[in-house]
């Protein structure tokens, strides 16, 4: 590896290439500039969803500005033309670009034009992507003149970088083919990640965006982040919110076993595109799936294809405005012998086509949902607003080291020190939380799934943000908990609480044996009485409630942290509906003012976060939830009679569209109504429209396994 990486660098300072094909950059302009508007990028006068995949040639693959082929690359651009590709993600090497510090190469701009022309011959815009930089497998593609210096942080390295956006941006500032500009893929720099700081990432996003912005007004700016909001990463959306336009996700499920533990294509695992989209969405900004897909070299293609499917439609009802999927090929044999590939099996087959073109289903899957999507018009239609909030701290959403809202003002006799901020202020790893990242992301992602079974579309506002204009909010442990900042919230928050629900709110909580709630009585006509160990929990019904009936009962496999142990109540004018299995209350509904709230004394959906396969065969505990908006009143504005099968609307003044994702292994027959007075509602297909029958409570459809289906109503 480093033998050939040496002669690499070699021939890029050398400048020894193959000759260079250009098609002229004057050409007819094919494409108009893309926007930026609200949730939805806009060509024109029309919304529309970038949809299409990462490209890296089979033959050449990671050295393709190397081994320049312009007739295999030009065939490439048309066959992901006929794939229903408009949009390209891609690579800009920056060693290529910038063999010395400094020193641009001319030959890498001229293969950009080449690539410019394609884009408008063939209708692909261009989403490039700086910095290249970690790609493929463990591989670092460095520049030789790095000498050790971190990328994020190195002051000479950031003024080097800040120049080369520039450059780019000097360049194609006019240039319509491209979509948007990617500061970089799957920050921070993999050879860095784990000495990358908060204040690292903030600051070198908002340099390098700077220097775009200087020449470049116009084009929309990304960072291709993976996974960085669920491993609370330095990336994560919350820090980099006010330097960029919209937010990436990398939904890799099968690569976070610890908060996945499932089958690839599972229910909890074909949540993952949706639950980052909203995750992400919440720090205020729209979100696109930048990578998606599972590798035919570890799953049948024919379960490949189906994640991608219900991944498709599941974040599209959350809202998501592209998809761009990893990746258009894969890899030819005759990159096995050499590194990347060499040493990631994997990588070799995460295509949509074969390496030599031909279709797999993955492709045959992405293609009927493009021609879908070209049939639906956003005008004027935003995605629904949710019925539940579940909150994000302000501890997780803030930069680490940074006290900001701690209520300090001024100088201090006695300066305030905290030992859980020390280390990241001082620049250690904010990553090194990640136990209890992994305790409040599971419980998250947990009360998501749940909540979508239940029928209740579900967002993530932050502590210190709009959450108030939800009809209802879950407060899941240990949002609830003190043990940690980083997963609780602030004690403030719960006068906030109360306040919410005496003027008309409803909240849902659980808890754990370390829990801590201030007027908490007020707010759940209950209080802490003491806390127990738990194994098998058992929680049975004893009171008719929203549905619920005495004798239904919901069980529990609970670990042996103290973390899942029960809170144990007593009552303060509280109503139990449900006790556990030694009859003390396990479920209290309460009203205060206006509102109602429901207090669980077991951490369930953390139990749920760490059992395999929870979400499967028929896990009922959703019917809680279920219940809790019941009782409530709270309506979605589109349900389905099964739990399996989520909806959410894309909503206008008089129309919009329902989107169906089935999450189940089996074909099903649903009702699709609403809470709207529709008059008519139809099935959008490849080619059309189709009208669907009306019955006395709603729509009858099939959602194929592991599919979706969007409906397009008016009223």
């Amino acid at each position: 590896m480093r033998i050939r990486r040496l002669r690499w660098m070699a021939a890029l300072c050398v400048g020894v290439f193959p000759a260079l094909t250009v098609i002229s950059r004057a050409a007819a302009q094919a494409l108009p500039p893309v926007t930026l508007s609200g949730t939805y990028f806009v060509r024109g006068d029309k919304p529309f969803i970038p949809v299409g995949a990462h490209w890296i040639p089979a033959k050449a693959a990671l050295r393709w500005p190397l081994e320049w082929n312009p007739h295999d690359i030009e065939t490439d651009f048309q066959r992901m033309r006929d794939l229903g590709f408009n949009t390209v993600r891609l690579d800009l090497f920056w060693a290529w670009f910038e063999p010395r510090p400094g020193d641009y190469n001319p030959e890498a701009f001229r293969q950009l034009d080449y690539l410019v022309s394609l884009a408008h011959r063939y209708g692909l815009y261009l989403h490039p992507c700086l910095f290249i930089g970690g790609e493929v497998g463990e591989a670092y593609w460095d520049v030789s003149w790095r000498h050790g210096r971190h990328p994020h942080s190195d002051p000479e390295m950031l003024r080097l970088e800040t120049n080369h956006a520039a450059e780019l941006a000097r360049r194609y500032a006019k240039e319509s083919a491209i979509l948007a500009w990617d500061l970089t893929d799957e920050p921070p720099f993999w050879i860095v990640a784990n000495s990358t700081t908060d204040a690292m990432a903030i600051n070198w996003t908002r340099l390098i965006a700077g220097a775009i912005r200087r020449h470049d007004s116009s084009h929309p700016i990304v960072v291709g982040t993976s996974m960085e909001d669920v491993a609370h990463g330095p990336f994560r959306p919350d820090n980099i919110r006010d330097e960029v336009d919209f937010f990436s996700v990398h939904p890799y499920t099968i690569y976070s076993p610890r908060l996945f533990p499932d089958a690839m294509l599972s229910e909890r695992g074909s949540y993952g595109a949706s639950f980052e989209t909203a995750l992400s969405g919440g720090a205020g900004r729209p979100v696109m799936v930048q990578e998606l897909g599972v590798s035919s070299a570890q799953y049948t293609p024919e379960r490949a294809a189906a994640f991608d499917r219900i991944s498709l439609y599941s974040a599209l009802a959350a809202g998501a405005n592209g998809f761009l999927l990893w990746c258009y090929t894969d890899a030819a044999p005759g990159q096995y012998r050499s590194v990347p590939y060499l040493r990631a099996p994997h990588e070799t087959q995460f295509g949509l086509t074969t390496w030599d073109g031909q279709d797999r289903p993955r492709a045959t899957e992405f293609r009927k949902f493009t021609e879908i999507i070209a049939q639906m018009d956003l005008s004027g239609l935003v995605p629904a607003p949710a019925d539940v909030a579940i909150i994000v701290p302000g501890e997780w959403a803030k930069p680490a080291g940074d006290f900001y809202r701690f209520g300090l003002s001024g100088p201090e006799i006695l300066p305030y020190v905290s030992t859980q901020d020390g280390g990241a202020a001082a620049g250690h790893n904010p990553q090194s939380g990640a136990e209890e990242n992994l305790w409040l992301t599971g419980s998250w992602l947990s009360t998501y799934i749940l909540a979508r079974r239940a029928g209740l579309k579900t967002d993530f506002p932050r502590e210190y943000g709009n959450w108030r204009q939800r009809p209802a909010l879950f407060v899941p442990s240990p949002l609830t908990s003190t043990e940690s900042n980083l997963v609780h919230v602030h004690t403030d928050f719960w006068s906030q609480a109360r306040e919410y629900v005496e003027r008309g709110g409803f909240l849902y909580a659980s808890l754990s044996a370390d829990a801590a709630i201030p007027e908490m009585e007020q707010i759940f006509g209950a209080r802490l009485e003491d806390h127990a160990p738990a194994g098998e929990v058992t929680l049975r019904v004893v009171e008719n409630f929203g549905g619920l009936k005495p004798g239904d009962t919901f069980r529990y496999s609970a670990g042996s942290s103290p973390r899942q142990w029960a809170a144990t109540l007593a009552l303060r004018g509280g109503k139990v509906i449900a006790v556990d299995q030694t009859g003390r209350p396990a479920l209290v509904a309460h009203s205060a003012g206006s509102g109602k709230t429901l207090l669980c004394s077991y951490p369930i959906e953390s139990y749920l976060a760490g059992q395999p396969s929870a979400f499967d065969n028929d896990q009922a505990t959703h019917r809680i939830y279920r219940a809790f908006c019941n009782w409530t009143g709270v309506r979605p504005l589109f349900e389905t009679d099964s739990a399996s099968v989520e909806v959410s609307g894309l909503t206008g003044a008089d129309r919009g569209y329902a989107v169906l994702a089935n999450h189940s292994g089996h074909s099903v027959r649903v009702l699709l109504t609403s809470s709207l007075p529709l008059k008519s509602a139809a099935l959008v297909t490849r080619g059309g429209v189709q009208p669907l029958a009306a019955e006395s409570h709603g729509w009858r459809l099939e959602v194929e396994p592991y599919g979706g289906a969007v409906v397009q109503w008016r009223r």
